[in-house]
C-alpha cells in the first residue's frame, strides 16, 4: 500500500514546480488579468502544529484515539506538499464498568509518519495588496504506522489517508513577510486490519451465508491546528 508514497511525493514536488501562478479569488479560475505578480502565489514554506481528536480501530480493538500533529512542507497558490509525524494515544476506550475483576483496557501509542498532498478546490482573498487568505482543501496521502502497546508488543503497517478543511492565513510583516493562521478539517486513516486475512467467514448473527471480516481498520479524526510559513 505505501509503494502509493514515493509516487505521490513525486507527482506533487512536480506538480509544485510547475503549477501556474497568479490567480484571483474564485473557486475554479486560475487566470488572472492582471499581470501583477501576487506574493501569495509564490512558493514558500509552510507548517503547522495541532491536534488529532476521534477514534481508531485496531483488529479487534477500538476506542478512543487523540494526539498530536507536526508538519512541515511547501505552498505554491492551491497546492501544498507536506510531511508530518503523529503522536496518539490509541487502543479500547476505558471501561465503564465497576467491577473489581474487569479486564484493563488495552492501550497503547502510535507514532506515525506520512506524506500529504492538499490541493485548495475553493479560495478566498488572497489579492496582492490583501493581508488573509481564505481556502478550502481536499487532501490526501500516505504514511507508515509503529503502534507499541503498553503491556509489550508492536504493529508495524501501513496506511492510506483522506482528508478535507478550512484554512485562515494572515500575511504580517513589512519588510520580510510572515504567515500565521489556523486550520480545522476532517481526516481520515485506513490500514490493513491486522490478522484479518487469516480468519474465516462468520456469522455474527442468524444467516446463511457467512461473511469475511472487514480487511480494513479505519481511524476518523477532527484535526485543528496553527499554520506559520514564510
Amino acid at each position: 500500500m505505501l509503494s502509493s508514497t514515493k509516487l505521490l511525493s513525486c507527482a506533487a514536488a512536480t506538480a509544485l514546480l510547475v503549477t501556474a501562478a497568479p490567480a484571483r479569488a474564485d473557486w475554479d479560475g486560475d487566470d488572472s488579468s492582471s499581470g501583477s505578480r501576487n506574493r501569495w502565489n509564490d512558493l514558500r514554506l509552510e507548517g503547522d502544529v495541532g491536534f488529532l481528536i476521534g477514534g481508531m480501530g485496531i483488529g479487534d480493538l477500538g476506542g478512543f484515539a487523540g494526539g498530536i500533529e507536526t508538519s512541515l512542507g511547501v505552498r505554491r497558490d492551491r497546492l501544498a506538499l507536506f510531511g508530518s509525524y503523529d503522536l496518539l494515544s490509541v487502543g479500547d476506550s476505558p471501561s465503564s464498568t465497576t467491577e473489581p475483576n474487569a479486564p484493563d483496557p488495552v492501550r497503547g501509542y502510535m507514532q506515525r509518519a506520512g506524506a500529504d498532498l492538499r490541493y485548495s478546490v475553493g479560495r478566498f482573498g488572497g489579492d496582492d495588496d490583501s493581508s488573509v487568505r481564505g481556502d478550502l482543501w481536499l487532501a490526501v496521502g500516505a504514511g507508515g504506522e509503529v503502534i507499541q502497546w503498553y503491556d509489550g508488543g508492536k504493529l508495524h503497517r501501513r496506511d492510506l489517508s483522506f482528508g478535507f478543511g478550512g484554512q485562515a492565513t494572515f500575511r504580517v510583516g513589512r519588510e520580510k513577510k510572515r504567515y500565521i493562521g489556523f486550520h480545522y478539517a476532517l481526516k481520515a486513516l485506513i490500514a490493513n486490519a491486522p490478522g484479518a486475512k487469516n480468519q474465516d467467514p462468520t456469522c455474527a448473527g442468524p444467516c446463511d451465508e457467512p461473511t469475511p471480516p472487514v480487511p480494513y481498520d479505519m481511524g476518523v479524526f477532527f484535526h485543528f491546528g496553527v499554520v506559520f510559513g514564510r
